[in-house]
């Protein structure tokens, strides 16, 4: 195995998470699940922790439309700080909305 390779493993497991992310986004219920748990927990070394935090938290709230916002905007923060970080290509195609 290259470096290489191991860089287009990381983005790669970087732009599920992030998928994870955007689908939850699209939920119309809460979303504190493992699977938005896990997603989280990979992009630890990539983004603030205030980020990660404020999106676990708008995944749980009651208010539908406050549930919306918060996980929007906090999504966007996160893919903000992932590509400033490094860990995603701007380009790439797993971050778009």
């Amino acid at each position: 195995m290259t470096s290489t390779d191991a860089q287009a493993r990381a983005n790669g497991t970087i732009g599920r998470a992030l998928n994870v992310l955007r689908e939850a986004t699209a939920s119309k219920g809460k979303m504190q699940t493992r699977g938005v748990a896990l997603a989280l927990w990979v992009l630890r070394g990539r983004c603030p922790d205030d980020w990660l935090v404020a999106f676990w938290d708008a995944a749980g709230s009651d208010h539908e439309i406050g549930r919306s916002q918060g996980l929007h905007a906090a999504y966007n923060g996160i893919v903000r700080q992932v590509r400033t970080s490094g860990g995603l290509c701007s380009d790439s195609n797993d971050a778009r909305r």
